[in-house]
């Protein structure tokens, strides 16, 4: 339909001024990308940071929401029904403070930016083990459950900032460069959250 629109309509001369400057637009975007590096150039610039983003992600939705989801509260079986969305509203709201929290001048070196998103895979083992043994202290004690989700969603929303926002600086100023870094920044956003969802159900099924 679009290319027969575009034949009826190219012999028109409001057309044909929009197809020149379509055209003026393509090769202009052609001359600037055989200006650039090549794309593996600027994926190894942005490896680190990639890489920080990536590891973030999958051990957040390794965990959440398939094991938090399947929390206890401590005052009964029938407070569990209210106690799982509260949780849940825990992690909404540090995982947002941690996302603007570089705007209040919170900064991480890229060294601790890599030692805080591995160090963050505690929460694995850590949440596994409030969700199979709910009896044991401190497991057993809902604030103990809301101060870990705190510091697990804040810290998320903190260091996959902060990793954003390093992937594009690692490449020089030229804005075809910068593009071709965040678009590599966001796919290692979406395969973190897929390869941790899987991961998530895999442990769901395992135990």
């Amino acid at each position: 339909v679009i290319p027969m629109f575009r034949l009826c309509m190219v012999k028109h001369p409001y057309m044909r001024d929009i197809l020149k400057i379509e055209e003026s637009r393509k090769k202009e975007g052609f001359t600037k990308r055989q200006s650039t590096r090549p794309v593996y150039a600027i994926l190894k610039d942005i490896m680190l940071p990639a890489f920080i983003v990536w590891s973030v992600l999958t051990i957040t939705f390794t965990v959440f929401p398939s094991q938090v989801t399947q929390f206890t509260s401590s005052k009964g079986p029938d407070d569990s029904v209210n106690f799982i969305p509260l949780v849940t509203y825990m992690y909404q709201i540090f995982d947002t403070v941690g996302r603007f929290a570089p705007n209040m001048g919170i900064r991480l070196s890229p060294l601790w930016l890599v030692v805080v998103s591995l160090g963050r895979a505690i929460f694995i083992p850590l949440f596994i083990c409030i969700r199979v043994f709910p009896s044991v202290i401190p497991f057993y004690y809902n604030w103990f459950k809301h101060v870990m989700m705190a510091i697990f969603a804040f810290s998320n929303g903190v260091v996959a900032t902060l990793g954003m926002m390093l992937g594009p600086k690692k490449v020089p100023n030229h804005k075809d460069e910068q593009e071709i870094a965040g678009y590599a920044m966001g796919f290692c956003l979406i395969n973190g959250i897929l390869i941790g969802s899987i991961f998530g159900v895999w442990i769901t099924d395992m135990l």
